[in-house]
């Protein structure tokens, strides 16, 4: 490794390395909407799960803001274990579903995955995908489901509560009035 011991060729070494990553930035977003194309054209991950795999091997990289734009973006699911995408049944984003007829260009290239808001909190994508997780478990009568109902009880009343008063801008108290 080479040390730049001249401030001005440092300063401007600086900013050649910024300016490089916020291309490479706005070229994987590039590639994203492509690979969402090519979701939406043919039905097919692939590009999508080769991209999330890669990134997710760059250190230093924001994985969970790409995982979580495309997932939200496209409707799939991420499967942790496998590092892929799966299709979710409910998606709506390939050609020919309805209500979605045309591709979201305009929408997808004003969009960037890397200002995709995660933070520390549970995101709206994957708090979708927990619940329905566990309402599946539940439906289908596992042996442990009634103890777990019964174990969660309290935590699933205060999260009842907590998105009355922030979905509704309410609070909960109010309702029974």
């Amino acid at each position: 490794m080479d040390i730049i011991k001249e401030g001005k060729a440092l300063g401007t070494a600086i900013s050649r390395a910024v300016s490089a990553l916020k291309s490479m930035q706005d070229r994987v977003h590039m590639l994203v909407v492509s690979s969402m194309w090519h979701y939406y054209e043919h039905g097919d991950s692939t590009y999508l799960t080769k991209l999330a795999a890669g990134v997710t091997k760059c250190d230093g990289v924001r994985k969970e803001r790409l995982i979580g734009y495309i997932t939200e973006s496209c409707g799939l699911n991420w499967d942790q274990k496998n590092g892929r995408f799966k299709k979710a049944k409910d998606s709506t984003f390939t050609k020919g579903s309805e209500g979605n007829p045309d591709f979201p260009l305009d929408r997808l290239s004003a969009e960037r995955w890397y200002e995709f808001e995660s933070g520390d909190e549970v995101p709206a994508w994957l708090l979708k995908k927990v619940l329905r997780q566990a309402n599946k478990a539940i439906s289908n009568n596992s042996d442990d489901a009634k103890l777990q109902v019964v174990d969660a009880w309290a935590e699933y009343e205060a999260l009842q509560t907590t998105m009355k008063e922030v979905g509704l801008g309410r609070p909960a108290l109010e309702e029974v009035a």
